[in-house]
């Protein structure tokens, strides 16, 4: 069974910097990224779509209630 392990890294200049040693048992490395989040559009584009919204018709204290229901404060 082949052992795991972890070691701390950073992204410095778009190379791999190890942020501690390497045991000396250490036979082959392989590096695992994590892409971020392709956007699909931009800030932009979600103010239009909510300005395109109709008006709620509920009012300001009425959403207030059901926040403080949620939350289980109903009595402050």
């Amino acid at each position: 069974m082949t052992e795991t392990l972890t070691i701390p890294a950073h992204l410095e200049d778009g190379a791999v910097r190890l942020d501690g040693p390497l045991p000396r048992e250490v036979e082959s490395i392989e590096v695992r990224v994590t892409l971020r989040a392709a956007r699909k559009g931009s800030i932009s584009s979600l103010i239009k779509y909510l300005e395109s919204l109709p008006p709620g018709t509920r009012t300001r204290t009425e959403i207030d209630a059901e926040i403080r229901e949620g939350r289980g404060d109903e009595d402050r």
